[in-house]
């Protein structure tokens, strides 16, 4: 009887079949798995990916949103400071609204350092910038013209004043005019005008001389006529006697002094006066002269001056 060896390891094509089914089972869950865990991580990078370009994206839209206001309240600002000057009522309204900018700016600086500027916290400063520019910009205008009416008012009530003041200079021209014209016509014009040099006799009567020697006394008489256009009253009489050498006589305490010329405005000396109460009739006047240095022998001159006027003028000569 023949013996039949067998090999434990031997193994029968059943158990080989059955190990063969088992890795690949098992290689089947390793690949699933594989593939599960890669499928995993991958769309674990893609989320992260994805966060991270999001984050990255609100940082460059935050920046950008910062730069955008930055520019705006920078165009703002420059925007009041080309108002500035121009009126103190909008100096008082842009130094207001100045402020209220600053403030603003100051904030959104704060927000871009906490990395913060969202889009709605933009759309809210930006729609505040916007509504503070255009209120801004209409009270600008409102003011602009108010000051076009007010420059239209000013410069109509200038020409007014203009027209009325050259209405009071023609006015005052006039008036000038017609004063002087009646200060002329009021003029006592002297008749029968004479200037003689006298000497008192031993009997005290009065002589006339023409010897320098023997005169005491230069007398001049006029008579003033009647004009009813001269108002009546005091009327004085500004009397210039001239010496040979074309000097006036005078004397400031015997009554001499200055007078206004109204033909040459310069003060005039004279000697003496003579003053009358004038009742718009006629009437004689005189006025008496003397020195004690005497007179000399020449040409004498004698001026009847009436409020700034020459009115009367006569001469005569001592030997």
């Amino acid at each position: 009887m023949s013996e039949r060896y067998f090999n434990s390891d031997t193994q029968t094509p059943a158990s080989q079949k059955s190990k063969l089914s088992g890795m690949s089972i098992l290689l089947l869950i390793t690949t699933i798995v594989f593939v599960g865990a890669t499928i995993f991580l991958f769309a674990d990078n893609q989320s992260k990916s994805k966060q991270l370009s999001a984050v990255s994206e609100e940082v460059t839209a935050s920046e950008k949103r910062y730069t955008d206001l930055d520019a705006k309240y920078t165009a703002a600002l420059a925007e009041i400071e080309s108002y500035k000057g121009k009126n103190s009522t909008l100096d008082s309204m842009l130094a207001v609204k100045e402020r209220y900018i600053l403030t603003l700016r100051a904030n959104l600086n704060s927000e871009k350092k906490n990395r913060s500027i969202s889009e709605a916290e933009y759309k809210r400063q930006m729609a505040d910038l916007n509504s503070l520019v255009t209120d801004l910009n209409k009270k600008v205008e409102d003011l602009q013209k108010q000051n076009v009416t007010l420059t239209g008012q000013r410069d109509s009530l200038g020409r007014e004043i203009t027209q009325k003041a050259s209405v009071i200079n023609e006015l005052e021209t006039t008036n000038t005019s017609l004063t002087k014209k009646v200060a002329v016509a009021s003029l006592l014009i002297p008749t029968d005008l004479s200037a003689n040099a006298v000497r008192a006799k031993s009997s005290g009567k009065e002589s006339e001389t023409s010897k320098a020697t023997k005169a005491q006394t230069v007398k001049v008489c006029f008579n003033v006529p009647e004009n009813k256009v001269a108002e009546p009253g005091e009327k004085t009489f500004f009397v210039r006697i001239l010496s040979p050498e074309g000097s006036v006589l005078a004397i400031q305490s015997q009554g001499s002094g200055v007078f206004t010329s109204v033909e040459t405005g310069e003060q005039m000396q004279y000697t003496t006066t003579a003053t009358t109460d004038y009742e718009q009739a006629p009437k004689q006047v005189c006025s008496n002269w003397s020195q004690s240095t005497g007179f000399t022998a020449g040409h004498y001159t004698a001026e009847i001056y009436q409020d700034g006027y020459l009115v009367g003028k006569t001469s005569f000569d001592l030997k």
